[in-house]
C-alpha cells in the first residue's frame, strides 16, 4: 500500500488482486472444511477444523472490509454452508481422518505463509495487529494439527534407505 503524505492511499491493483485471491482461496478452505468436518470420526480433529473455519470466515470478514474501503466488492460464495448434507457430496465415499488431517494440515500452512506475506504488506497498525493475531492463532492451530496426528499415529517418520 502506498502512503501519500503519511496517509494510506488506495490499495494498488496487486493488492487488491492479492486480496480478492486470498478470499476465493479461503472460501475454498471453508467450502472443503465443512465437507472434511461431515467426515471426519476423531473428536478433537473435528474442534481444529471448526477452529480452523473460524479463522478463515474472520480473515475473509477483515479481507473484505479492506477491499470495501477501497470501492471494490469481494467475491461471493454459492453455497450455503448451513444446507450442505452428507448426500450432497458427490461419491459419498468417506474421507478417512489420516487423509483429512494431511490435507488440513497442508491448507492451514498455505494459510500461514498468506497471512505473513500481508503482514509483511500492511502500513496500518490495525491491520498489522490483525495480520499478526491471525498468523499466531493458524500457527497455534497447525501445532495443535501436528500433536494431534502424532498422538493418533497419523503422522508418518520418513523412511531411510
Amino acid at each position: 500500500m502506498e502512503l501519500a503524505n503519511g496517509n494510506l492511499a488506495t490499495l494498488r491493483f496487486k493488492e487488491i488482486f492479492k486480496l480478492w485471491t486470498q478470499l476465493g482461496v479461503n472460501n475454498g478452505y471453508i467450502a472443503s472444511n465443512h465437507a472434511f468436518f461431515k467426515h471426519a470420526v476423531d473428536k478433537k480433529l473435528k474442534a481444529i477444523i471448526a477452529d480452523f473455519v473460524k479463522c478463515l470466515k474472520e480473515e475473509n470478514k477483515h479481507l473484505t472490509a479492506l477491499l470495501k474501503e477501497n470501492g471494490v466488492l469481494a467475491p461471493t460464495t454459492s453455497i450455503d454452508y448451513r444446507q450442505l448434507k452428507m448426500g450432497n457430496i458427490r461419491g459419498k465415499k468417506a474421507i478417512n481422518d489420516t487423509e483429512i488431517s494431511t490435507i488440513l494440515s497442508m491448507n492451514i500452512a498455505s494459510s500461514v505463509i498468506s497471512v505473513s506475506q500481508a503482514l509483511a504488506m500492511s502500513v496500518k497498525k490495525k491491520h498489522t495487529a490483525k495480520y499478526g493475531e491471525l498468523h499466531m492463532r493458524y500457527a497455534i492451530l497447525g501445532a495443535k494439527l501436528i500433536r494431534l496426528s502424532n498422538d493418533k499415529g497419523w503422522l508418518l517418520a520418513p523412511t531411510t534407505i
